[in-house]
């Protein structure tokens, strides 16, 4: 029992006596936790609320209003005894409520564009409540005449060091406004020197039902690949791993409210489930994840996150559109049949997949992988097969070295003397594409001069410019870490294929092939003049890079 003194009785406000169970104890736990920060976040919101509601009247409003009165007394209680988690959950809850009633204050004043005209103090909470995506993605962006956004959103999850980003933006030129997230803190700092705008954060750790993803036009997820690549352990092909990821997904449809309901002909239709689907499981996606935590290669479940995030997302009133997807071409047909399919039962009724190789769309480099793409739309017009070949770039002439090579992929390896090759199946001819590049790249050497390989030649070999910022975050100079990067990132000539699909975009292959030309084949024009590439496209950073890149 909390001590109290006659004065003290009269400390509670009268709002909030309505609701107190015990009016000298609330009182006496409100007067000993005042000036803490939390209770003044609780306090300030339920002032808020409870004039709204005044003014409204609404039951819904009473029932916003009354919870935001009872937090006051559970922050106070938590500060007196020393809960400091419960508090400060309580003055996050709060906060946020403050938040989104001021959002919807300037949605309904038509001040979304005017952002940079609000007052320090609401600002900073926007920004807070925003937090980690950009502030201005809490508002609609600007329609066009047939409504559709004049800049669509883009999500990219698993971004690395930037592939997928740099095919749309640096060789489709496309109108768009991108954010990536990665957890590797080297590919972020390489993301971001590129210019573009990327989170640094695990991806299961952010909130997918997040309110700046309202208006997210298309999400593309680009998972790790080692669980499932032939060069790996293979974990994620296991029997146990695929069914638990299949259930996985099973359940995040659930926890979404987008598992179909069956009515027989002619039968009454389940309370709730008037829209075809059951009601949401009420299963947080932290539940929905954790049986995923008994797989040998925590990799492998990633793959559910291309069901949980546009789920999530739709569930939370979104409008995406589109879910794009690159993986390892290996992956397991039934994770793929698994994945669409929940997509296509949420609405997404048009799924598709191909396996692509890097090279057939002008890289220097094999790489093959298995894209999918889901839309709720129709199925896109532009093809994203080549009309022509693309020229072959052998890997010498990435490197600069003379015909007639060999390159070593294992390190230095005694010579068979009746072949004139290295030992160990690790040689390989200079004069042809290179093989899919590795994490141990950097150590690739030639095997007549022993000369490595630097990683302006392993990104070119990708199909990156040689002037790409590669950057490394921690000890050392990093040589394994940007080559693991390259190793990871998603070709953007397959990039800007598989976007010029999904955009819309007929000019995808003219603008690829002057990429790679650019690439692998730069033409000096007149004295003075520019490469054919800054001709063609010059090089411009999108309005989204404006100095407020969130690096977390």
């Amino acid at each position: 029992m909390i001590e109290t003194e006659p004065e003290e009785r009269t400390a509670l406000p009268e709002w909030l006596a309505d609701v107190a169970e015990d009016l000298a104890e609330d009182a006496a736990a409100l007067r000993q936790a005042a000036g803490h920060p939390d209770l003044i976040e609780c306090r300030r919101t339920a002032d808020l609320l409870v004039d709204f509601a005044q003014a409204h009247g609404s039951d819904e409003a009473a029932g916003w209003a009354l919870d935001a009165m009872l937090r006051v007394i559970q922050c106070a209680y938590a500060v007196v005894d020393g809960e400091t988690g419960e508090a400060a959950e309580c003055g996050r809850a709060a906060k946020g409520e403050r938040a989104a009633m001021t959002l919807d204050r300037l949605e309904s004043e038509d001040t979304a564009d005017r952002l940079v005209a609000l007052d320090r103090e609401t600002y900073e909470l926007l920004q807070w409540y925003a937090a980690p995506w950009p502030v201005e993605w809490l508002f609609p962006p600007a329609k066009d005449d047939q409504g559709r956004p004049r800049r669509p959103r883009i999500v990219v999850l698993f971004t690395g060091p930037g592939g997928l980003t740099h095919g749309i933006l640096r060789i489709l030129r496309a109108n768009v406004d991108i954010v990536g997230v990665d957890l590797d803190r080297g590919a972020v700092a390489t993301s971001t020197a590129a210019g573009y705008r990327t989170i640094h954060a695990d991806v299961t750790d952010l909130d997918p039902e997040h309110p700046c993803l309202q208006h997210v036009t298309g999400i593309a997820l680009t998972p790790p690949c080692q669980a499932y690549n032939p060069s790996g352990l293979r974990k994620g092909h296991y029997a146990g791993a695929i069914a638990l990821i299949e259930h996985t997904v099973l359940e995040a449809a659930a926890a979404a409210g987008f598992c179909p309901v069956v009515t027989p002909d002619g039968g009454d239709v389940a309370p709730g489930c008037e829209d075809g689907y059951a009601p949401r499981s009420r299963m947080t996606w932290d539940e929905v994840r954790e049986p995923l935590e008994q797989l040998e290669d925590a990799r492998a479940g990633l793959m559910a996150e291309v069901v949980i995030w546009p789920l999530a997302m739709l569930a939370r009133g979104g409008s995406v559109e589109w879910v794009a997807v690159e993986q390892s071409s290996a992956l397991p047909a039934r994770i793929e049949a698994a994945l669409m399919d929940r997509l296509s039962e949420a609405g997404w009724h048009t799924t598709e997949a191909f396996t692509l190789d890097a090279v057939d769309y002008g890289s220097a480099s094999h790489r093959k992988r298995r894209l999918m793409a889901a839309y709720r739309g129709e199925r896109p017009f532009v093809d994203l097969t080549p009309a022509e070949p693309f020229p072959d770039t052998t890997f010498a002439q990435v490197v600069g070295w003379p015909t007639g090579r060999t390159y070593l992929t294992r390190g230095n390896r005694p010579v068979d003397p009746v072949t004139g090759r290295a030992k160990g199946g690790s040689a390989r001819s200079a004069d042809l594409p290179s093989t899919c590049v590795t994490a141990t790249a950097y150590g690739w050497t030639c095997a007549e001069t022993g000369e490595r390989i630097s990683q302006e030649d392993i990104g070119r070999l990708v199909g990156f410019p040689a002037d790409y910022p590669w950057r490394h975050v921690g000890r050392g100079r990093g040589v394994r870490n940007m080559a693991q990067q390259a190793a990871d990132v998603v070709c953007p000539m397959v990039s800007a294929a598989l976007f010029g699909r999904i955009l819309g975009d007929r000019q995808w292959e003219a603008k690829t092939r002057a990429y790679v030309e650019e690439l692998y084949r730069p033409v000096e024009v007149e004295e003075g003049g520019q490469m054919l590439l800054q001709i063609l496209f010059s090089p411009r950073i999108s309005a989204q890079n404006t100095g407020r890149s969130t690096v977390a």
